[in-house]
């Protein structure tokens, strides 16, 4: 078991719309490789790690998501939920068992650190690839419920990190499915005097699903599924299979502001390899 890790991003670049094209799993020896201390720059750091366990787990299902907050207006947690997701913040004292998931290689599969000095926005890859995803969505709650079927998939969550001026991150959130391949298109420059031709896969952003919230020093936000609406987006963007059997995901995020004087949030990497739990770090005096 080693210590639950929030590690530097492999990111990808949010512009190009490009997910980590990787696989559901990373490899250990390259999360290890990219616990490098990050030089501080004045703007906001996120920190991610996704949980994993079998479809229907109580805690991750249901235990979990009894003592975190809601997070958006009523209106905006009935469509989520309709459409399968459902989001929360988690503060003060931590679920035993969520501390125990954060220092599980097998339960907590991927973990990275993202800061933002220059860049404003960047994907969180939650599952994929997939060869298809076929889900139900419902984009307004006085709409109608659309088939949509897409190939060749990756799935993720759009983030925008904004510091506040009373030290809290305000993240917007952001559903969004890569698919297909690689294209080529023309669009007009930015000054509108010509066309340039650029490259990339496509992307579906679902802004109708959009949500933000501010995040406090040792607050969690949780965005996750439900595992009894297999046909919706929540599932295609959590679900997993792992040896031929079904898992579901959870993305759990903490944000802080940093400045270049500033000590980090995370101590240095040690001699051996490991760091403090996440958990464990979220509990010590500021």
């Amino acid at each position: 078991m080693r210590r639950a890790c929030f590690v530097i991003v492999l990111g990808c670049a949010a512009a190009s719309g490009c997910f980590l094209a990787r696989g559901d799993r990373a490899p250990a020896t390259s999360v290890a490789r990219s616990l490098a201390p990050v030089q501080q720059a004045e703007g906001t750091c996120l920190e991610y790690v996704i949980l994993e366990r079998p479809l229907g787990d109580r805690f991750l299902d249901r235990d979990l998501w009894a003592t975190a907050r809601p997070v958006g207006a009523p209106e905006t947690q009935v469509l989520l939920s309709e459409n399968g997701l459902r989001v929360g913040v988690l503060a003060g004292t931590l679920p035993s068992k969520f501390q125990t998931l954060l220092e599980s290689d097998s339960e907590s599969p991927l973990g990275r650190r993202l800061t933002f000095a220059n860049r404003k926005e960047e994907v969180l890859p939650t599952s994929g690839p997939h060869e298809q995803s076929e889900f139900g969505l419902l984009a307004d709650l006085a709409g109608r419920r659309t088939t949509v079927v897409l190939k060749q998939t990756r799935c993720g969550v759009l983030v925008r990190p904004e510091p506040l001026p009373d030290q809290r991150v305000r993240v917007s959130c952001e559903p969004q499915i890569q698919h297909g391949v690689k294209q080529e298109w023309l669009r007009p420059s930015a000054d509108g005097t010509e066309l340039v031709k650029h490259e990339g896969v496509p992307l579906a952003p679902y802004p109708a699903l959009a949500f933000d919230v501010p995040l406090g020093r040792n607050e969690y936000l949780l965005i996750g599924c439900r595992s009894d609406q297999p046909d919706t987006i929540g599932a295609a963007l959590f679900g997993v299979q792992a040896n031929g059997h079904p898992r579901q995901r959870v993305l759990v995020v903490r944000a802080h502001q940093v400045s270049p004087g500033s000590a980090s949030e995370l101590p240095p990497i040690s001699t051996t390899g490991r760091r403090p739990s996440i958990a464990a770090e979220a509990g010590r005096p500021r």
